[in-house]
């Protein structure tokens, strides 16, 4: 992210390092909205917490506030000499911002991944109700959350209850995966957590990360072996009580002839959501579709009902109608099949 790219409000917001003569207060409301003037409260508090970011310098060329905003996120990192330095940005989302990292030395690769989770206000899943469903609410050491006044928190979507549900969100995506690293799934391996951040293998070269399967075009017979080695992933995670819940070409990266299964924070127990089998057929449908482009063919409803009964699931008929995106194009489709 460069200055260049940031709105005027957001310079504004902390560009006042040199003296200047003092002007009439302006009425900031007047054209930023509401919830924009939450998210700069929450990255000030983010920021104010940073103590001790001083001591940690990094060669990433950030923006002033992203700067602050990795100090805070990733300074108990390098204060535990998980990582020495951020190179650069990898990937920014809607969600969270991936960077690439030199390790610390007690880790054996040169180069770890660092996702740092954008402010609660930033994030923008979509009904993650649904994923949430049967989920334990799990605190930053990923321990169970029982204490009565933080589920009551949770349940009313307080300002410090939501605190905790990102964190929870969190704390799920580094169990889940180190839950399938262990099981032999191909997924990044998982190293630390923290209040608003996980590291992680990274997938690629100093140069260049890998790319999602969205933007590779397999030969057919390449595009075959991949599919194979996909669905034996996907049996890996029902194996594990686990699935993807969004998974596509897009959260997938190819590397070497190889494949890396990315970004779990939605991921779900089959036995605990009442949409687990329609969210587990939606992403056969759309990893199927990708690799069908390729040359392979693939029979992605009949796949998802025999993998999901071999592992003692029932099918579930009825399709929960919050769950599909009626902005996307291929969840349309799919709700135009099952009433057809």
């Amino acid at each position: 992210m460069s200055k260049k790219n940031l709105p005027e409000w957001w310079q504004e917001l902390k560009e006042d390092d040199d003296p200047k003569p003092a002007k009439p207060p302006r009425p900031l409301t007047r054209h930023i909205p509401k919830e924009l003037l939450e998210e700069q409260a929450e990255l000030r508090a983010l920021i104010a917490q940073s103590d001790g970011a001083e001591s940690f310098d990094f060669t990433y060329h950030a923006s002033r506030h992203e700067r602050e905003w990795l100090m805070q996120s990733l300074g108990a990192f390098y204060e535990q000499r998980w990582i020495e330095d951020v190179l650069r940005l990898v990937k920014g989302g809607k969600e969270a911002n991936v960077y690439l990292c030199t390790s610390g030395p007690g880790v054996t690769a040169q180069h770890m991944a660092a996702k740092v989770y954008r402010p609660r206000k930033l994030r923008n899943l979509k009904n993650d109700h649904l994923y949430r469903e049967g989920r334990e609410n799990l605190d930053s050491d990923g321990n169970v959350i029982f204490d009565g006044g933080k589920l009551h928190a949770m349940r009313k979507r307080t300002t410090y209850g939501l605190e905790l549900l990102h964190t929870s969100w969190l704390e799920h995506e580094f169990n889940t995966l180190k839950l399938l690293h262990a099981a032999g799934a191909d997924v990044p391996r998982p190293y630390a957590s923290d209040n608003n951040a996980l590291l992680m293998d990274y997938v690629g070269d100093e140069q260049v990360p890998a790319p999602t399967l969205t933007s590779v075009h397999l030969s057919r017979d390449e595009a075959r072996c991949l599919y194979k080695r996909l669905l034996h992933n996907i049996k890996i995670m029902l194996s594990c009580d686990r699935v993807h819940g969004d998974l596509s070409a897009y959260n997938i990266l190819y590397w070497a002839g190889e494949i890396t299964l990315i970004d779990f924070p939605q991921a779900i127990a089959p036995g605990q959501n009442r949409s687990a089998y329609r969210i587990f057929e939606r992403d056969l449908l759309r990893v199927s579709e990708y690799f069908a482009r390729m040359g392979v063919h693939v029979q992605p409803r009949r796949l998802a009902a025999e993998l999901w009964t071999s592992f003692g699931h029932p099918l579930i008929p009825d399709v929960h109608p919050a769950l599909l995106d009626d902005q996307d194009e291929q969840d349309l489709a799919y709700w135009k099949s099952l009433h057809r």
